[in-house]
């Protein structure tokens, strides 16, 4: 490198000049290149302000239908007793919502979690096959997503993602391995259960749940179901009657109270054994077991949620009964009836019918027959006319009365003449 001095420095005027004569040379490159990178920037600027856009819309959409802000209704509620239970029909419906999401969000963020609650819903509705797919299709088309690090709300060892896989695993194993059996009812015994709304003819599986046979069929001899009320209805799903004196009255609040007295432990071969379908007479499970005052009537086609959960051990004899158990299902309740759209009633108890429904008496019949034992006349089970009260336990009936004979007139006395008119004359 030659070294510099004063004469090699360039002239400031001259290095002027040559890059005013490079930069005309090259201005429009230049300002072109200018424009497209600002061009760019904007553009880039406008797509990530609508794809951000486009996100928060559909996780917005996808909170709504998780979380029902319209329809304000719950996966998961308490019952009456405090029971959770799981809600079949919402479970369905958001279910739908979210395969149409799913496709709307497809390579968007969101998509992976509409895959996460759309697999919780399909477990309620015990699609377990369909819930290992979905899991199985987040870990290998989105192994980066947040969702995959969401913990079990049980411990922290495992995410919630295996948590759900695992209990679908589980259950789909366990039906593998396990024979289900179709019960048949015994029809030598036939329960008459007369309601407001009509009749049900009932017959139980004596031989997969004798105590709850046994305990039904003295709970009607006894008169224990006579005069009670329909206090749970859910239309399409399921309907709870009994209850004794606590649903007797007209206050909700003691409906589905526990008593330890009447609780029956569970039968294995019948709440193992057998899927809860539509028709089916079950038990009603509550702290102390299963009350055998209380029972209730399946309406949908399946319900898993009640398998190994409680005891069917019985079902409905006939399409007749059914249709009336349908009736007893839809009738207006508390959370429908706008009568109670300010009161409590309508949220504390949202299943219980608000005008009353009754169970008039419930009676055994053995090859036709009504059975002997029972505690009040059921004789006249066949009509519509209430019976009486129910008398006591070991009162005498009322003696009948002799039928009074009419008094024999004057003239029909042996060895008598009638009298003479009262005018004295012949009668004319």
């Amino acid at each position: 490198m030659s070294p510099i001095t004063p004469e090699s420095i360039p002239d400031v005027a001259d290095v002027r000049q040559g890059l005013a004569e490079r930069f005309e040379r090259w201005r429009v490159p230049i300002l072109a290149g200018v424009a497209v990178a600002v061009l760019a920037s904007v553009g880039l600027l406008a797509w990530i302000s609508v794809r951000r856009d486009r996100e928060d819309t559909l996780r917005t959409e996808l909170h709504s239908i998780t979380d029902d802000f319209q329809g304000n209704r719950t996966l998961y509620s308490l019952d009456d007793g405090q029971q959770p239970h799981a809600n079949r029909e919402v479970a369905e419906d958001q279910a739908k919502k979210l395969e149409e999401l799913r496709a709307r969000a497809a390579g968007t963020p969101v998509e992976p979690q509409a895959l996460l609650h759309l697999a919780l819903r399909r477990q309620i509705l015990g699609e377990d096959d369909r819930v290992l797919a979905i899991l199985e299709e987040i870990r290998t088309n989105f192994p980066d997503s947040p969702v995959l690090r969401i913990q079990s709300f049980d411990t922290d060892r495992a995410s919630l993602v295996d948590r759900i896989a695992g209990i679908s695993r589980r259950r789909r194993e366990f039906a593998a391995q396990h024979k289900f059996l179709e019960p048949k009812g015994d029809t030598s015994v036939v329960a008459l259960v007369e309601t407001d709304l009509g009749n049900m003819r009932i017959v139980f599986f004596t031989d997969l749940a004798p105590k709850h046979a046994d305990a039904f069929v003295l709970q009607a001899k006894n008169g224990g179901f006579n005069g009670t009320r329909l206090y749970y209805a859910r239309r399409g799903e399921w309907i709870e009657l009994g209850g004794g004196a606590r649903t007797r009255n007209a206050e909700p609040r003691d409906d589905r109270e526990d008593d330890p007295d009447l609780a029956l432990g569970p039968e294995d071969a019948a709440r193992t054994g057998v899927k809860h379908r539509r028709r089916m007479v079950t038990s009603v499970p509550l702290l102390s077991g299963d009350q055998a005052d209380r029972f209730a009537v399946v309406l949908s086609e399946k319900r898993p949620d009640f398998d190994a959960v409680r005891t069917p051990f019985g079902e409905l004899l006939d399409d007749d009964s059914a249709g009336v158990a349908d009736r007893l299902a839809s009738q207006l309740t508390y959370g429908e009836d706008a009568a109670f759209l300010d009161r409590r009633e309508r949220t504390d108890y949202p299943y219980t019918p608000s005008r009353p429904v009754t169970i008039r008496r419930v009676s055994i019949w053995k090859e036709g027959v009504l059975a002997p034992g029972h505690a009040w006349d059921t004789s006249r089970v066949n009509t519509d006319t209430p019976e009486p009260g129910a008398p006591e336990a070991g009162a005498e009936e009322p003696e009948k009365k002799p039928e009074e004979k009419p008094a024999e007139t004057p003239a029909e006395k042996p060895g008598e003449t009638p009298p003479p008119p009262k005018d004295g004359g012949d009668g004319k």
